[in-house]
């Protein structure tokens, strides 16, 4: 079936694709508005309710365009079995559509791992764990100077020191706690700090760590000196 060149159709899916690309970059963003990324939500159903009953009985691939983006299959690209100009054009602007989404998650996606590694290779242990105990991040430096290798949850680290973790939970912002840890004949006194939190409306709790094993010893060698 021919459309118009300009026709309504052609017209309703180019605001479609112009508000999902925004939709995207807005989301990706650093300083997102969730007001915005709402509204504009509710103008991508409202649109594409409205394009599909116009493109009933039309052979337009808007359901493998949608399919695309709700099963998070946005590598792809398809192609419409109709040699219509305008068919074509749609095929190419909806092809776009998903190349732009795939480029805003790539680019958070580097971002992401830019600071991960960042984070990974600081000096300073690092922990983020979420309000239902689960860790999300545990750097390098927070493994050495609690010897895991690995731990999902914050009550995994009980098999260090029970006291360890009330003390992960029980911080406030800008509370900061000394614990003594024993790891067989090793002594480690731990300076703890702890950051609460808001990320995409979830509450998460961010614990710095450090050994001061060593300053306490060179501070206790100066005093005995002096």
């Amino acid at each position: 079936m021919e459309f118009k060149r300009h026709s309504p159709l052609v017209t309703r899916i180019s605001i479609l694709v112009a508000t999902i690309v925004v939709f995207a970059f807005v989301v990706a963003a650093d300083n997102r508005s969730y007001m915005l990324i709402l509204a504009l939500l509710v103008a991508i159903i409202f649109q594409v309710k409205k394009l599909l009953n116009e493109v009933e009985g039309k052979d337009v691939p808007l359901s493998s365009f949608f399919d695309s983006i709700r099963f998070d299959e946005i590598t792809q690209t398809f192609k419409a079995d109709n040699n219509s100009v305008t068919v074509q054009k749609l095929q190419r602007e909806l092809n776009e559509a998903l190349s732009k989404l795939k480029q805003a998650r790539k680019e958070k996606d580097s971002e992401y791992q830019f600071f991960k590694n960042i984070v990974q290779h600081v000096g300073i242990g690092l922990l983020t764990f979420k309000r239902d105990g689960s860790i999300q991040i545990m750097n390098s430096a927070a493994k050495r100077v609690l010897r895991v290798t690995k731990a999902d949850r914050v009550e995994d680290l009980k098999v260090v020191s029970e006291s360890l973790v009330d003390t992960f939970l029980k911080l406030k912002t800008g509370g900061r706690e000394l614990l003594q840890l024993k790891f067989g004949d090793e002594t480690v006194q731990l300076s703890v700090f702890a950051i609460e939190l808001t990320l995409r409306d979830e509450e998460v709790k961010l614990i710095s760590m450090s050994n001061i094993q060593s300053e306490l010893e060179e501070k206790e060698m100066e005093a005995w000196q002096n």
